[in-house]
């Protein structure tokens, strides 16, 4: 009988020490009148929840009920991120604060992970809700267009270029001026891939509506970038352009010639007030040696003799 008491306290010892060593972490969530959206990324594509009042906030509450309604997994948060899962990045957004959390599956059981705090399991699925928010997101996205050009000069800021033959950019203008905001070093002759919103303004060189993307498809052959050039004949010397803006002020009114005919962009101009970049732009004769400077595009633009070889 002793014995029996014996065992009876060990177990009962046991049973307590297990569940006082057992701890509890809940999620942490921030209060749900804090939020403002939800956004979800799975490293390529991103989404948000409705940006309708009505449908955002139902949307929200819907969110929240599950991730409010988890329980603990026996598994432990011990990185920043889930390792070695195929995760999607939850992000609680507020005024002045972002809650990361981190949704992933694992032989078909849904786990949310809150670094450091726990991995739970949702009562209710969210990949359900994950799944509406790409739906939602690829039905609000804008249309896109794309188009192959040639590119006639390159600054840090601006890109000029010619459309590919039988683009229907091509019918539009033959040249289009495209912010450069990455900065993205191109050369003459380089051909690029332009991403937009399918808008074309009315100018020349013409600009486009909002561009996306801007990639670079084929550089140019060292062999051929002379003839990529823009570049002009004046007394029977050829000046290309520099790429350079004059910074020459208060020059005067009166031009020492224009230009008055033109070739193909690939061509090499062969006649005096000839170019390979358009007609009717006057020059000067510029301040430094063997140069002179065309104004165009409301800019003057320095170009410098060059040996022909």
């Amino acid at each position: 009988m002793k014995n029996f008491k014996i065992i009876i306290t060990t177990i009962l010892m046991l049973f307590v020490f297990t569940a006082c060593g057992k701890t509890e972490n809940p999620i942490q969530l921030p209060q749900r009148e804090d939020i403002i959206s939800i956004g979800v990324s799975d490293g390529e594509k991103s989404a948000f929840s409705p940006n309708t009042e009505e449908e955002a906030a139902a949307f929200i509450d819907a969110f929240y009920a599950i991730l409010s309604d988890m329980e603990m997994s026996n598994r432990e948060s011990i990185t920043d991120a889930p390792a070695n899962q195929d995760y999607i990045t939850i992000s609680l957004n507020c005024d002045d604060s972002v809650t990361t959390l981190y949704y992933y599956k694992d032989k078909n059981t849904e786990y949310v992970e809150q670094p450091y705090q726990g991995i739970y399991k949702p009562k209710t699925s969210l990949e359900e809700k994950i799944t509406e928010m790409y739906r939602i997101a690829e039905q609000n996205s804008p249309a896109t267009v794309t188009f192959q050009a040639v590119v006639l000069e390159s600054s840090d800021t601006s890109i000029l270029a010619e459309p590919v033959e039988g683009s229907l950019e091509s019918d539009s203008s033959d040249q289009f001026r495209i912010p450069n905001e990455e900065g993205i070093k191109l050369h003459a002759g380089d051909v690029i891939e332009i991403e937009y919103d399918g808008s074309i303004l009315e100018s020349y060189p013409a600009q486009l509506g909002e561009v996306y993307q801007i990639t670079l498809i084929e550089q140019a052959k060292a062999d051929s970038m002379w003839d990529k050039i823009p570049m002009v004949r004046v007394k029977d010397k050829l000046y290309y352009d520099t790429g350079r803006e004059s910074t020459v002020e208060g020059r005067c009114g009166n031009m020492d010639g224009q230009i008055t005919s033109t070739v193909d962009g690939s061509e090499i101009p062969t006649e005096n007030d000839q170019s390979n970049f358009g007609s009717g732009f006057g020059y000067q004769y510029g301040s430094e040696a063997n140069t002179i400077e065309i104004f165009m595009n409301d800019k003057w633009i320095v170009f410098e003799c060059r040996e022909e070889t």
